[in-house]
């Protein structure tokens, strides 16, 4: 008789907890899949390709914006939106290079040449005033490029 007891109430329990958890609140917000950056955080430099206006975030606080009217300095890629690390191409020169988390369209190489104002029309490159690619390879940065 006891042990019909015991049954009993072990299964009352059983039952009391998974009623429960099935009160229990679910999350229904779905988590967005894109990367969240923090400007100044986890970008040096962003480029609005739409206006060539670049703005530069130095350590120091002082942010800078960049003016390009310039027709010799054009970006001739069109660059896909997203995050761009500054790195050296396998000559020594400036480039962007996509992070895994940076969306790519079918067939991209992942990597677009920084060119200085005045160079070769190339479709692949983003020209930009020497300078300010001399500022971007110094500090090791990364790119925001949007519209």
């Amino acid at each position: 008789m006891l042990r019909l007891h015991l049954l009993l109430a072990a299964g009352l329990a059983s039952v009391a907890a998974g009623a429960a958890v099935a009160t229990l609140p679910t999350r229904t917000t779905a988590a967005s899949a894109e990367p969240v950056y923090i400007e100044g955080g986890h970008y040096t430099a962003r480029l609005h390709q739409s206006t060539r206006l670049w703005r530069l975030l130095p350590l120091d606080g002082q942010d800078l914006v960049l003016t390009n009217p310039d027709i010799q300095c054009r970006a001739d890629a069109a660059i896909p939106a997203g995050l761009w690390l500054v790195a050296r191409d396998p000559r020594g020169g400036m480039e962007l290079r996509a992070p895994s988390g940076t969306a790519l369209p079918e067939g991209h190489a992942g990597h677009i040449a920084l060119l200085p104002c005045g160079a070769v029309a190339d479709d692949r490159a983003l020209h930009a005033p020497q300078a300010l690619i001399d500022w971007l390879a110094a500090h090791n940065g990364a790119v925001w490029i949007g519209d």
